[in-house]
């Protein structure tokens, strides 16, 4: 499929579909979502005004429908929402069909309050005497008709419930456009069904279809707060990009409960230039869980973090960076993503993480959910940086720095990413990665630097950050920009 297109998704809700859920749904999320996509011009819902079945529709313009068969739109259809799959679980039927545009002849800025959709089938061999008919013909007399605004013609691409025609036919739709009800059915309208070339033509049709939609609701693009994106599921990914555009892209991602300044100074390192004078674009963001989720949102994974940060990219129209730089829980992200993504990135670097969930780690979190819950995040804050910085840098700036982070940090949203915690393991894939990688811990930071030298990855190193702990660019900038440096 390319060029320009129309999607049209006939729906017929159940008896235990939620009238007001429905629509809810619909309205602020399933079609604002694809109109904050550039390739959909408009959408606009429908309603039955011909007492059939299906009883709603909604109707998409298209620039280029090639962009229908990418990641950018296909994950709408595959990464669903809570609320999503639980509305559309009780819809009678769903038919979504796709066109391409054959002609358009009219001009309707505006969505017509009026639509009639006509559906036919005919052998191939008969396309090219329909057509003349149509456009030489039919929407010449169409145009006529009181109320006419507009009429676009489309064949028939990706077939819904009943799918393609058999081979050697093809199904073309016809969009009316009017203003009003009024002239149809009357003589301006009769007078174009009532020639003598159209009744040579419907002798060659082999089905077809009327419907009759009255406008029910425009769509308007999904509003995002400056800086950030919202995935499909409702998680806000605050971003801050910043350096050279011409510059090589390195994406920081963060622990849970941190924010993307913890990387303020290795952002300012890499753009100021490293050894050699290389400089770098930087993409810091705050991971799905910082800020409060939506109850629609997915519970959240490894996987969806991966998808989340290829979803940022794709959004920010970065088709692939130099390297994926994650600490704890994103340096487990950063593996997954190049496990997810290979082509996506050159390298990665995972600091200061493990490749699987254990029965302890899971207990740990639990004992942290509890604290938390009972005692807020200031005590959380508290335990958390003293096991995260050595003794020694427990009272200094950049731990009271991640301190306040973790303090402010949504309470649900820890709850959601301590369960991606307590269940993973990449151990079966990170031995597949196919991109270059190196693996980097605080020596300080118990016994991880011991577990990840044991993670078997061929062809991927291990260094280790002196004078450092869990997030090993806070205590020792220096050290871990000189291992950086040597990698990238």
């Amino acid at each position: 499929m390319k060029g320009p297109g129309y999607l049209a998704v006939a729906i017929q809700p159940g008896s235990n579909t939620d009238e007001e859920a429905f629509h809810h749904w619909y309205n602020t999320e399933h079609g604002p979502l694809r109109l904050r996509l550039p390739f959909i011009l408009t959408g606009d819902r429908y309603k039955a005004a011909d007492d059939q079945k299906p009883g709603w529709s909604a109707v998409y313009d298209v620039s280029d429908l090639s962009m229908l068969d990418k990641r950018i739109y296909t994950r709408l259809r595959e990464e669903r929402s809570q609320q999503e799959k639980k509305v559309m679980s009780t819809f009678d039927s769903l038919d979504r069909k796709i066109y391409s545009t054959v002609s358009v002849r009219g001009d309707s800025k505006d969505p017509a309050p009026v639509q009639l959709a006509v559906s036919m089938r005919l052998k191939d061999e008969d396309a090219n005497d329909f057509n003349k008919w149509y456009e030489e013909e039919h929407t010449a007399m169409l145009s006529k008709v009181p109320g006419w605004l507009r009429t676009r013609r489309f064949k028939l691409e990706v077939g819904g419930l009943t799918g393609m025609p058999p081979q050697g036919q093809t199904e073309y739709l016809a969009v009316h456009d009017y203003a009003s009800p009024n002239g149809l059915n009357g003589p301006e309208h009769e007078a174009a069904r009532s020639t003598p070339w159209r009744s040579t033509i419907m002798t060659k049709i082999l089905w077809h279809d009327r419907r009759l939609w009255s406008h029910h609701l425009s769509f308007d693009a999904l509003e995002e707060p400056p800086s950030s994106v919202t995935t499909t599921d409702g998680a806000e990914l605050r971003f801050q990009l910043e350096g050279n555009p011409a510059d090589p892209v390195i994406v920081c991602v963060n622990s849970i409960l941190t924010t993307l300044h913890i990387w303020d100074d290795v952002a300012a390192a890499l753009k100021t230039g490293l050894k050699g004078g290389q400089t770098y674009r930087v993409l810091r963001y705050n991971p799905r869980g910082y800020a409060p989720l939506p109850p629609r949102s997915n519970p959240t994974t490894f996987d969806l973090l991966a998808d989340d940060l290829e979803y940022l990219l794709q959004r920010l129209g970065i088709p692939r960076v130099h390297a994926v730089l994650g600490v704890s829980m994103g340096g487990v992200t950063a593996l997954n993503f190049a496990i997810r993504y290979p082509d996506m990135l050159e390298r990665f670097i995972a600091c200061d993480c493990n490749v699987a969930s254990s029965p302890a780690n899971s207990t740990a979190w639990g004992e942290r959910v509890e604290l938390a819950r009972s005692q807020g995040m200031a005590a959380l804050a508290d335990v958390t940086v003293k096991r995260w910085f050595t003794p020694a840098n427990h009272s200094s700036a950049q731990a009271k720095k991640v301190e306040g982070m973790v303090a402010q940090a949504d309470l649900e949203g820890f709850v959601g990413g301590t369960a991606a915690l307590c269940d993973y393991n990449l151990r079966g894939k990170v031995g597949g990665i196919m991109v270059p990688g190196l693996l980097v811990a605080g020596e300080g930071d118990g016994k991880l630097p011991e577990a990840m030298r044991g993670f078997g990855m061929e062809g991927v190193g291990f260094r280790e950050v002196a004078g450092a702990g869990h997030l090993p660019m806070s205590e020792n900038l220096g050290g871990f920009m000189e291992v950086l440096g040597g990698f990238l």
